[in-house]
């Protein structure tokens, strides 16, 4: 296995161990597990307002000159990884709400039908494999970057871990855990087995988990608005914005 893929291991292992122990981690915080939830969600959102949508922008060009050949407009070039990233929006929604309406018309809205959980499983598998798949590189390329990156998905991984075991309680604990688990170490398998050789797919995959990332955020929070601890929130929400700010301010140090 290539040496950045064995880099990867380790934040591979902190998100597995995240989805592992996710719903133990929110349970340890008893009555408190709503403002860890909602911590978790403001640094989710500061993490995408302040790095992961810069990231996508980042990637724009690298995608425009991979398909300059195919669309000769140059703005049109640099809006289609905005438009991957829309389209992973929306494929998560889709099965957001596919899983919604099948769990409301066979349970009353108590649970969610086989189906409903396949199709919510599979959405979320593909964005483990996507994460993955992509930490090798950002590993090779900046260290410090993917160790952010990890830590936000990990602290992501409890928003996600608490949606999916509202939806499906019984399945979620028995099998989908371990399914998205098996699906983080696919990605790490194929990025060593197949790993880029350009940021082309990195790009691609980036705007992909941003669209999921966004939509997570969007429907476990905001929604909740009556739910949300807001002092957590913006707790969590400043703290990460200003390591965030930080380590913007360093990186052209860094990048030479």
């Amino acid at each position: 296995m290539p040496g950045p893929a064995l880099l990867a291991a380790l934040p591979v292992g902190v998100l597995v161990a995240a989805h592992l122990l996710a719903t133990h981690l929110r349970g340890l915080a008893g009555r408190h597990e709503g403002a860890v939830v909602s911590a978790a969600g403001g640094i989710s959102v500061a993490y995408v307002f302040l790095h992961l949508l810069p990231e996508v922008a980042a990637g724009a060009s690298v995608v425009g000159e991979s398909v300059e050949d195919l669309v000769a407009h140059v703005p049109l070039q640099e809006v289609l990884v905005f438009l991957v990233a829309l389209a992973g929006f929306t494929v998560f929604y889709a099965a957001e709400r596919y899983a919604a309406r099948r769990g409301s018309a066979r349970h009353g809205g108590a649970g969610a039908s086989s189906a409903a959980f396949a199709v919510h499983l599979a959405a979320f598998a593909v964005y483990n494999v996507a994460v993955a798949y992509t930490l090798p590189e950002r590993v090779e390329q900046d260290r410090l970057s993917a160790a952010v990156f990890t830590l936000a998905v990990a602290v992501h991984v409890l928003v996600v871990d608490r949606g999916l075991a509202e939806h499906h309680p019984r399945r979620y604990g028995h099998v989908g855990r371990f399914v998205l688990v098996g699906a983080l170490l696919l990605g790490w398998l194929l990025a060593g087995l197949a790993a880029p050789t350009s940021s082309l797919t990195v790009s691609l995959m980036t705007a992909v988990v941003a669209g999921s990332v966004l939509l997570t955020v969007f429907q476990e929070e905001l929604p909740r608005a009556k739910d949300t601890r807001m002092w957590p929130f913006l707790a969590g929400l400043a703290a990460n914005a200003a390591l965030l700010l930080a380590l913007t301010l360093l990186q052209p140090e860094s990048g030479g």
